[in-house]
């Protein structure tokens, strides 16, 4: 199976960042929308602990707005200081009931990665 991983996330004076999946063990509700309580947890520690997002400290940002569709999560990361950082978007896969962030940034997250109808049902857009 081929897989295109990338990482894209614009900040000022930003560490040099390499992408690596990371994941948190969760059952998910495949069902389009806004994510339940422990799978946003399950998605929060994902993306918190995930390679991705180690050179930026998690007092810099917050994830919120957790949606999942068919396996997939889409989480947005807004920065505590808007002079630092700028909004990003990560996404998730659940395999094997462990959340992985597969791709991470500012534009055209997914794009090429998410089937359309699962890209529209996370908000997503390419």
């Amino acid at each position: 199976m081929n897989r295109r991983t990338t990482l894209t996330l614009t900040a000022v004076a930003a560490p040099a960042l390499a992408l690596a999946l990371s994941a948190s063990t969760a059952t998910a509700d495949t069902t389009p929308g806004p994510a339940a309580a422990p799978e946003t947890t399950a998605v929060t520690q994902a993306v918190r602990t995930s390679p991705a997002t180690a050179g930026v400290p998690a007092s810099q940002y917050t994830v919120g707005h957790v949606r999942v569709a068919d396996g997939w999560a889409a989480a947005d990361l807004e920065p505590t200081d808007t002079d630092a950082l700028d909004p990003a978007t990560a996404v998730l896969q659940l395999t094997g009931g462990t959340w992985t962030v597969v791709d991470l940034g500012t534009a055209q997250v997914g794009c090429g990665t998410v089937a359309a109808p699962v890209l529209d049902a996370l908000a997503l857009s390419c």
